[in-house]
């Protein structure tokens, strides 16, 4: 049933709201949460117990919050937690590597794929594995950026130092002739605009908040309709005071209110809000 409780999305930081942006504009009437261990940022140099240890406890803190359904905005945490938290919780819980790899096998003309991601999907394997799971011929040329992560974070997405990082990411990518490439660290579509400068119109790129959003019908029943968004409830276990100025950067056209959430012997502590870029709906909500 639509309205039976909000989506929530997960991210170790700021990344994730490249998919929430595509699921907010297309619809606006869903209640969202959204929650950001940057407490623990950056997960792609952590191991993947710790990622799925903290992810799992989100879990439970958006159940308490009445989540219908779980997305993880967050490459590296569905590498390492996917799997048994589909198995531990009765709600669906949705990763973006599945509607990104689906569509790059579709878009691709020469079998060679491309995937930017971070240095613990790197090493999972994940984007190899799921995408010969599909074509077994594939193949995939995959490079770990964890710089461009970090820009991202400190609100950086354009200009030439980015531009200068994101061609030294891409071009040992580009020299195996890949035809497509995806931005397997949901940070990455924030940068958007200098991937397309730097890949050229010959390589097609999947963003993978852009498939979520034709994914997640599929799998829910959701509110239709237009006009104005909901505000987004959203939590962070970093300094809120960053993040909310970050994300009226990244996300200016989304009202968003950030609490704070603090870890306190590996459990989620949630503290009175001190942040609200648009209380109005979201704090009577």
């Amino acid at each position: 049933m639509p309205n039976a409780g909000p989506i929530a999305l997960f991210d170790s930081g700021e990344g994730g709201l490249t998919v929430l942006r595509h699921l907010v504009e297309r619809f606006p009437q869903e209640q969202f949460l959204y929650a950001a261990d940057s407490g623990h940022f950056p997960y792609g140099e952590k191991s993947l117990d710790e990622v799925r240890q903290w992810f799992l406890s989100f879990v439970d803190f958006f159940l308490q919050k009445g989540a219908r359904a779980v997305i993880i905005a967050c490459n590296t945490a569905t590498a390492a937690a996917l799997p048994i938290a589909k198995r531990r919780y009765d709600i669906p819980i949705l990763g973006v590597v599945e509607a990104a790899v689906s569509r790059a096998v579709e878009l691709t003309r020469n079998g060679r794929v491309g995937v930017l991601c971070t240095e613990a999907t790197y090493k999972s394997g994940l984007y190899p594995r799921e995408l010969q799971s599909l074509n077994p011929t594939l193949e995939v040329a995959v490079k770990p950026c964890p710089i461009l992560v970090q820009m991202v974070e400190n609100g950086h997405t354009d200009g030439a130092p980015v531009e200068d990082e994101v061609r030294q990411c891409v071009e040992p990518v580009l020299t195996r002739q890949v035809d497509t490439i995806i931005l397997g660290c949901t940070h990455f579509p924030h940068m958007r605009d200098v991937f397309n400068r730097v890949v050229g119109q010959e390589v097609s790129i999947v963003d993978p908040g852009e498939e979520i959003v034709e994914y997640l019908p599929l799998e829910l029943d959701l509110a239709q309709g237009s006009g104005a968004p909901r505000p987004v409830l959203a939590w962070t276990s970093g300094d809120p005071a960053q993040f909310a100025t970050v994300t009226a950067k990244l996300c200016p056209q989304i009202p968003m209110v950030t609490r704070p959430l603090r870890w306190a012997d590996q459990q989620l502590a949630e503290e009175a809000p001190v942040l609200a870029l648009d209380t109005g709906e979201a704090e009577r909500g």
